[in-house]
């Protein structure tokens, strides 16, 4: 695609190549609050500010903007923000993402076409009345919303799924053809406009969509009003979603969380970038590489608050360097060279994982389940014996049946075969005279095979070349910490609806990490150096709490099953160093490094209580946290870029889910 550099367009121009008009305007209304209190997401994204008493009704002001795309080429956008609120940064994120939606622009090949020449007035759209194909003047001068992460919003705060179960409805519609997986449209846009109905009361909502057609359908866009209007907090919500502007901490936690969610499927991660400094033609404080088809994008997310100047970032870059030079203070390493711990690893695992009867039917039951389901099914629903979906079940991940369905993991090719940079890894560390110790994260699959497969016994090892890569690991001088029997046993204690995974994610829940980092604990204090680490057991504390997740798998489900998967309340232990949050420095003697499995819990959702916080108050130890989120094989580059940090390191443990070491696709590539 030509470069477009510098090319500035202001998202309200025509596309005509898809018949989508881009008009974004924004509006900042009120809304009124009897008691004056702030929901607590929004609490939470204003810094706990409370709402003034005695707000107006919502009303619609001016219109603005909502964002300004800059297309630098044709795999770089940067998107402007003018002010940082959640509703722009969503909308920035979700509208027309190319990352998104990368692969849906081709016909499916079993799309029909048996509706293609209904008429606007006969299409199937029960939950929509005032169907039209231009926008409708109700919501001229209201911003729209992307409606996925505002229903979240919603569910979070009242516990109630009617806007988005309607909403997955009208992008669930198949026009006669259900067999045909992908969606024949989405909704782009949602208005939420103070109701017409005078008996719905003053904070009453009315739900106003926009509906663009696949391109392969050959449909126009089109408007409607849901059959649904909104009473109650739900206007003070949206008036805070609208206009609760975040500082520039909140926006990298809004880009990193966005992050996380979407990379089990489209691989995206964010790149290192100093907020507000320059990247291409701009200074976004976020860059978000997405990787869904096998080529790379970028979206930059820029806000004018968050830039800085060149004498500023001049002057940052100096600071950093002088507290950099200064702040890491390098260790005496020596490594422990002891095999005893590996051998006995090596001697546990030999011949625990046979290949017999039971697994070969496991691995033709798993595979004829798979090849059911459309190619393009990502995520499926735990069923029983008699192919029953089962209620409040687990969510299943393609990719990581894939991984138990694989072949020799050392035999795949040198872009894809994870052995030789394991072993080039340790040789890097060793020169260093730092330890590396591997953890690779069975998927929920391995663990729950008999919940994924109904009928096999919850004993069976059923991932027979996951099981003799680690021992082929081993074998090759690498300590591996093996978790498996950990996460097997903590099942035992299973107390639905709460498990060792989550249900409908791809991470563990509490209990199976506190499995895992309990055994990663004992194993960092048999290293020789520890007695000499200058460990301080109970310098931190641990409190309860909880979280709300929804899980990463439900967008990856059909469209009209998304609904039945509402958030998981999920119990979290989080650290405290005195009143503060838990975070490790540059001087932390362990590195924890590798995929989502570090970042869960750590960085996002309910933060300083991932495996990272959690083994630094077992073992009295500081922890840094290194986490990439497109997948564990890119960290090692990140790794090699902290050659300062690195000079306090005794311990890099590097852990990752074991579905990287099969077909990733981020390819294992040397390290530089």
């Amino acid at each position: 695609m030509k470069n477009f550099k510098a090319n500035y367009l202001k998202v309200g121009a025509a596309l005509a190549a898809s018949a989508l008009s881009f008009g974004l305007m924004a509006c900042a209304g009120n809304s009124n609050v009897e008691s004056g209190s702030v929901p607590p997401a929004v609490a939470e994204i204003r810094g706990g500010n409370s709402a003034p008493a005695n707000m107006p009704r919502y009303v619609a002001p001016k219109a603005v903007t909502v964002f300004e795309m800059k297309i630098v080429s044709g795999d770089k956008q940067i998107r402007v923000v003018d002010k940082p609120t959640l509703a722009a940064l969503d909308f920035a994120a979700y509208f027309n993402n190319p990352i998104r939606l990368a692969g849906k622009e081709e016909k499916p090949e079993n799309y029909q076409g048996v509706m293609a020449g209904a008429k606007l007035a006969d299409y199937p759209f029960p939950m929509l009345d005032s169907l039209s194909s231009y926008e409708p003047n109700a919501v001229t001068g209201v911003e729209p919303i992307a409606w996925e992460p505002f229903a979240k919003l919603l569910y979070s705060q009242t516990g109630s799924d009617s806007l988005s179960v309607l909403l997955n409805g009208v992008e669930a519609v198949k026009w006669n053809e259900p067999e045909v997986f992908r969606a024949f449209q989405s909704v782009t846009r949602l208005w939420g406009v103070p109701s017409s109905n005078a008996n719905a009361g003053s904070n009453a909502i009315d739900w106003w969509v926009e509906v663009l057609p696949a391109l392969w359908t050959g449909r126009n866009v089109f408007y409607g009003k849901l059959k649904l209007t909104s009473i109650g907090e739900v206007a003070e919500i949206l008036n805070y979603y609208l206009t609760g502007e975040m500082n520039s901490d909140d926006a990298l936690n809004w880009a990193r969380t966005l992050s996380s969610y979407w990379y089990p499927t489209l691989n995206t991660d964010l790149e290192p970038h100093t907020a507000g400094a320059p990247w291409e033609n701009g200074r976004p404080f976020a860059v978000m590489r997405g990787n869904p088809m096998g080529s790379p994008m970028w979206i930059g997310f820029e806000a004018p608050a968050f830039r800085m100047t060149d004498e500023v970032i001049r002057a940052k870059q100096v600071a950093d360097s002088l507290m950099a030079h200064g702040e890491v203070i390098p260790v005496d390493r020596h490594l422990d060279t002891s095999s005893t711990f590996r051998l006995e690893t090596l001697n546990a695992i030999k011949g625990t994982c046979p290949a017999n009867e039971a697994t070969a039917a496991f691995r033709k039951s798993l595979a004829e389940q798979m090849a059911k389901l459309p190619k393009e099914q990502n995520a499926w629903a735990e069923v029983d014996v008699n192919g029953n979906k089962v209620e409040g079940g687990f969510l299943w991940f393609r990719r990581n049946a894939n991984y138990l369905l694989a072949d020799k993991i050392s035999g795949q090719d040198s872009l894809h075969n994870p052995l030789p940079r394991m072993i080039e890894l340790k040789n890097y560390l060793d020169s260093l005279g730092i330890q590396l110790l591997v953890v690779p994260v069975p998927v929920k699959e391995e663990i729950y095979g008999e919940k994924l497969v109904p009928g096999t016994a919850a004993d069976l090892c059923v991932n027979l070349e996951g099981r003799t890569f680690t021992q082929e690991l081993l074998e090759a001088g690498i300590d591996v910490l093996d978790i498996y029997p950990a996460l097997m046993a903590a099942k035992a204690g299973d107390e639905p609806p709460h498990y060792s995974f989550q249900r409908y994610d791809t991470h563990w829940a509490l209990p199976g990490e506190l499995a895992a980092m309990e055994l990663l604990a004992g194993r960092v204090t048999q290293y020789s150096w520890y007695a000499e680490s200058g460990a301080q057991p109970g310098s931190l504390n641990l409190q309860e709490t909880q979280t709300l997740r929804e899980g990463d798998l439900v967008a990856h489900l059909p469209d009209a099953e998304k609904s039945k998967y509402p958030a998981d309340n999920l119990n979290v232990m989080k650290v405290y160093k005195g009143t503060e949050t838990y975070k490790g420095g540059k001087n932390s003697p362990i590195l924890l490094m590798g995929d989502s499995f570090t970042g869960v819990f750590e960085s996002v959702d309910q933060k300083s209580g991932g495996p990272g916080s959690l083994l630094a108050y077992a073992t009295g130890l500081d922890v840094q946290v290194l986490t990439s989120w497109g997948g564990g094989p890119g960290v090692r580059s990140r790794m090699m870029k902290m050659k300062k940090d690195m000079q306090s390191k005794r311990l890099v443990i590097y852990m990752m889910t074991a579905r990287d070491l099969w077909q990733s696709p981020m390819e294992w590539d040397a390290l530089r």
